[in-house]
């Protein structure tokens, strides 16, 4: 459980991370700049990155509502973000960044955008780390985000 004032540091690491200034678009421009979603017919452009969050041990995609909650009052539509939820006791890293790698791709099947950013928290940050170190998810993510990942392992485990 993190206190208070972890909490507020990581918020503040998370949106500095996801909300850094993108390009500017002179007006009329008509494709979105790298990374962006494609828009559907009669869409604008989005103006985010694809978000998918990957809760810890024991949770569900739930755990994120007061994220998503900011997220959105940072400038972020639903639509831009995504709750990849895996069975917790399946405790395989390689199973399970499979299967979020197949998440991840879909969500960029399904905004168009050639890469997305991750935000994992504790045992999800191992899930989302075995993916992008061996499971080929360099290429699809653009950014990523840890929060109280056991990075140096853990006694409990």
């Amino acid at each position: 459980m993190l206190t208070p004032r972890q909490k507020s540091l990581a918020l503040l690491t998370l949106c500095l991370a996801l909300l850094a200034p993108l390009p500017a678009r002179a007006a009329g421009q008509a494709q979105p700049a790298a990374g962006q979603a494609q828009p559907a017919a009669g869409q604008e452009p989005s103006a985010h990155r694809p978000v998918v969050l990957i809760h810890g041990y024991n949770a569900d995609p739930g755990v994120w509502g007061a994220l998503r909650e900011d997220l959105r009052a940072a400038g972020y539509a639903d639509s831009e973000l995504f709750s990849w939820g895996y069975d917790t006791h399946q405790s395989v890293n390689e199973v399970l960044a499979g299967q979020l790698g197949a998440y991840v791709d879909q969500v960029r099947r399904q905004t168009g955008a050639d890469r997305v950013d991750l935000v994992w928290h504790s045992f999800g940050s191992l899930v989302g780390r075995w993916y992008l170190k061996f499971g080929g998810g360099t290429a699809s993510v653009a950014h990523w985000v840890s929060l109280a990942g056991p990075n140096h392992g853990t006694s409990t485990a």
